[in-house]
């Protein structure tokens, strides 16, 4: 029996976990925000090591993978809004800079390959995982300013980075 499809349906459930954190935010239902985010951030980590350690990887599996990371963070980056206003309201700029970045990186792969990026460097990786980090930190106990810098620093260059390979590969591929 084949189930090689097991991280392409657990990409799937993170992309409707997404949807339904939109939701929560917008109903004020917090701790079913929270609860929920904590299991779509675990089931990205499940997903990403049931490819590796079983070699179900794919072409299809790598974009629904990147399409979930980034309804996730987007649903994430809501709920903080809705949730924690301040913190997007007196950091805009560390906000907006991160997204700009990466919005730019995905616009180009879009652009030029006609689908998201789906590069995960340890470099992202990290970036990743600072940002769930002071996030779950943000929910539980507040807003911890020695989290959130060194997160959207890594985010940042993470964001850098991608730029950078993206550039590297369409400079190979047109020289």
């Amino acid at each position: 029996m084949r189930i090689n499809w097991i991280p392409n349906v657990i990409s799937l459930a993170r992309i409707a976990a997404a949807a339904v954190l939109f939701w929560l935010a917008t109903s004020d239902a917090r701790s079913w925000f929270v609860g929920l985010l904590l299991a779509a951030g675990l089931s990205d980590v499940l997903d990403g090591w049931l490819a590796r350690r079983f070699g179900w990887t794919s072409a299809l599996g790598s974009r629904l993978d990147s399409a979930a990371d980034i309804a996730l963070v987007l649903a994430v980056i809501f709920g903080i809004w809705v949730f924690h206003p301040q913190v997007l309201l007196d950091h805009w700029p560390s906000v907006s800079a991160v997204l700009g970045i990466w919005s730019l990186v995905h616009a180009i792969a879009l652009v030029r390959h006609r689908h998201l990026l789906s590069l995960h460097s340890y470099f992202i990786r990290l970036g990743m995982l600072l940002f769930g980090i002071f996030v779950v930190v943000l929910f539980f106990q507040g807003f911890v300013a020695w989290l959130f810098y060194p997160a959207m620093a890594v985010c940042f260059l993470g964001g850098v980075q991608n730029l950078l390979i993206l550039f590297r590969s369409l400079a190979y591929r047109s020289g």
